[in-house]
């Protein structure tokens, strides 16, 4: 089957504009920020109206016209969203609660669906995984040599 491509700049605001419209939106992940639990071209995430937001939450923010990243809440305070990815260990995107597009209501990996809003391992996850921040480097590390088989050059046998 061949795959299309589409810029993100041009996909995301029809996203957008169908979730506003009251669908849901599945769309494959990209990218590694939100590893490990949401991992790059293997799992399909599904958003839906940011209809309520709290801390853990993973959302479909435009944090700046036209530039739109999906990471998980780390604080509502004042209007104000931060935002970090589970598998960043520095950075975190700080915006107006007016520019949240979207809200992650599943994800589908593996052909099992979890259903956010009441899968228990997926609010162990979010509630847990943040709290880890100091030792997440650590964790992200293992993580990459364990499941992912990264290993250091210097650390394989030749």
């Amino acid at each position: 089957m061949d795959k299309l491509t589409v810029e993100n700049e041009i996909f995301l605001p029809q996203v957008v504009q169908l979730i506003r419209e009251g669908h849901h939106v599945t769309i494959m992940a990209r990218g590694n920020s939100m590893r490990p639990f949401i991992e790059d071209s293997r799992d399909k995430l599904v958003f839906g109206m940011p209809d309520q937001l709290a801390v853990g939450d993973v959302i479909l923010a435009e944090v700046t016209k036209g530039h739109f990243v999906c990471h998980r809440i780390e604080r509502l305070a004042g209007g104000v969203v931060t935002m970090r990815g589970d598998g960043n260990v520095v950075g975190t995107e700080v915006f107006p609660v007016e520019n949240v597009r979207a809200k992650l209501v599943q994800v589908v990996r593996k052909g099992k669906t979890y259903m956010l809003a009441t899968s228990r391992i997926w609010k162990c996850y979010s509630a847990v995984w943040p709290k880890l921040f100091p030792v997440r480097r650590y964790l992200l590390a293992l993580y990459r040599l364990i499941w992912m088989g990264q290993w250091p050059e210097r650390w394989k046998r030749k």
